[in-house]
């Protein structure tokens, strides 16, 4: 087995003026606030919340006393995942449940991290889908915690369904130390029902409760 890092893929969201974020959430603006021309050097000035683009979610995003993006060990961010391809089977905009991941179960691994492609990032920008993509439930993040993974991605703003009464899913998963990543990009697919290896490190925010993430797949060959 080695991992074909020649042929890596970026799964990021570019961050830019005008992009997709979670309704309510602070909207980013990217500035030049110097130029070449006037200044001798170009520079940005960036305003966004934890949460934009592609990110993390710390445990102490919604549990108190949790760790902090900047706690959580550098090790944890690189690991083999299995990229779940819920597009065929779930409609955009339903819940995911137990019984959708149960064709995959015995491929995934104690530590693994688990991508879910819903397609719902091939909606990216589209402003209906928003606040109707598609989520894990509660069952599901049961679940993920019963197969001891190490952390869930998904390919859209929140794992949470829109405007949930109770955040459940995330704090199912994130008490039980399993971080989450957001807003993968639409790219997801081309691994669905593969292993890869990904490295996904967010920017080391001092008590972050999450933070922008640059998100890398690395194919394996041999498996």
């Amino acid at each position: 087995m080695r991992y074909i890092f020649e042929k890596a893929v970026d799964l990021t969201h570019e961050l830019a003026n005008g992009m997709p974020i979670y309704p309510g959430d602070p909207s980013p603006s990217f500035e030049r606030s110097a130029t070449i021309e006037k200044n001798g050097v170009n520079l940005t000035k960036l305003t966004l919340g934890s949460h934009t683009g592609t990110h993390t979610d710390a445990p102490i995003h919604f549990i108190s006393g949790g760790e902090s993006i900047d706690q959580i060990p550098v090790k944890s961010f690189i690991g083999e995942a299995l990229v779940v391809d819920l597009s065929k089977t779930k409609a955009i905009g339903s819940g995911i449940v137990p019984s959708d991941l149960q064709e995959f179960d015995s491929q995934i691994r104690d530590d693994d991290i688990v991508l879910l492609y819903t397609g719902s990032s091939d909606k990216w920008g589209d402003p209906a889908v928003n606040s109707n993509y598609t989520y894990c439930t509660k069952e599901a993040a049961d679940y993920f915690v019963s197969k001891k993974v190490r952390a869930v991605g998904i390919d859209f703003l929140s794992i949470e369904k829109f405007k949930a009464p109770e955040p459940i899913v995330h704090k199912t998963l994130l008490k039980n130390g399993i971080y989450i990543i957001e807003s993968l990009s639409s790219a997801l697919k081309q691994f669905s029902g593969q292993r890869i290896l990904l490295i996904s490190l967010p920017i080391k925010l001092e008590n972050g409760d999450g933070a922008p993430s640059r998100s890398i797949a690395v194919p394996i060959e041999g498996d």
